[in-house]
């Protein structure tokens, strides 16, 4: 397999949110048809997630903080900070990845180069592409269900209601924003405010999964290079003639592997630290809500409480292999 074909669903996500795809030097660029539609859809996407982290805030400070007792109060500030953190971290990583892009392009042209060839024996090719493509494509198929489902439950939930008890159509929208505009009770309102939500939605998740697979296909890409290395010194035979050269060419391999890796450490920081403050927050706060909340309101925190699950795990996951991959080389 080549190298581009470790791009499937990460260009998918990009495509998804209106971004031009990633490149290096020797990909070329994608034809753009609607350049000013992506960016214009990119942009609201963007600025609709901006605006509900203030959204949420000023919703709870308006509505959640009157609750009549204490153990209400707790519940509606812990579903709150939940919703605050599941918006919070798409844009962030849309920030991210948005001012690391340059810079991650670059380290991709590196490691297009050091690509090997097909046929090459010293290295597990299709191991670890099995191994990142089904962390990407299990990831894939998980969150845009997961932002379906987010989506579209209200909608059925509100329709059920009124078809089968008669009851009066309830505009609410599945997370707590507030707007400038009245939603609850009008149709017009809840239509934009449902609008917003799921153009937010979208922006969030394709850059959320975008972060998770850079870093699962540089990792995997560090993987099979610190693996080539150790089974081309193992097969190092010091009375060949040509082993002294062989290997300076390794040292030389394994300083630009290392200098990759350090790179991309450097690079991602703040986007393992950033993911896993917001999903660990949104873990015990969300949790809380569950517990405190009646049945039908807990229903709604429970599918973004496996959300959160499912990224703190990712993110732990791949820091760990990426950190193994390094040290069974060092050593």
């Amino acid at each position: 397999m080549e190298f581009e074909d470790y791009f499937k669903y990460f260009d998918s996500s990009l495509r998804l949110a209106m971004v031009p795809r990633f490149k290096w030097s020797q990909r070329s660029a994608e034809e753009d048809l609607y350049p000013t539609f992506r960016r214009a859809f990119f942009l609201l996407g963007s600025f609709c997630l901006a605006y509900q982290c203030i959204g949420v805030i000023i919703d709870w400070s308006i509505y959640g903080r009157k609750a009549a007792d204490t153990q209400s109060f707790v519940a509606e500030i812990s579903e709150a900070t939940g919703a605050l953190m599941l918006v919070a971290v798409g844009f962030f990583n849309i920030c991210v990845l948005s001012n690391r892009r340059p810079e991650i392009e670059i380290l991709l042209t590196d490691l297009r180069e050091l690509y090997p060839r097909p046929r090459d024996r010293n290295y597990r090719q299709q191991y670890y592409f099995q191994m990142a493509n089904g962390l990407m494509k299990f990831e894939f198929i998980y969150f845009w269900m997961f932002t379906m489902y987010y989506n579209i439950a209200p909608l059925v939930v509100m329709m059920y209601e009124y078809q089968m008890d008669g009851m009066e159509m309830r505009y609410k929208t599945q997370i707590n924003t507030w707007y400038p505009w009245n939603v609850y009770g009008s149709a017009i309102g809840y239509g934009a405010g449902h609008f917003a939500t799921l153009i937010a939605c979208i922006e969030g998740v394709a850059f959320s999964l975008g972060t998770h697979n850079i870093i699962s296909i540089i990792t995997y890409q560090l993987k099979l290079h610190f693996d080539a290395i150790s089974n081309q010194l193992l097969k190092l035979d010091s009375r060949h003639p040509g082993a002294n050269q062989e290997l300076r060419r390794l040292i030389a391999y394994h300083s630009h592997v290392i200098q990759i890796a350090d790179d991309f450490n450097e690079i991602m920081n703040c986007s393992f630290l950033g993911g896993l403050f917001f999903s660990t927050t949104a873990l015990c706060m969300t949790s809380v809500a569950i517990v405190l909340l009646d049945l039908k309101s807990a229903i709604k925190c429970i599918n973004g409480l496996i959300a959160f699950i499912v990224y703190n795990f990712v993110i732990c996951f791949l820091g760990t292999e990426f950190t193994l991959a390094v040290d069974s080389c060092d050593s």
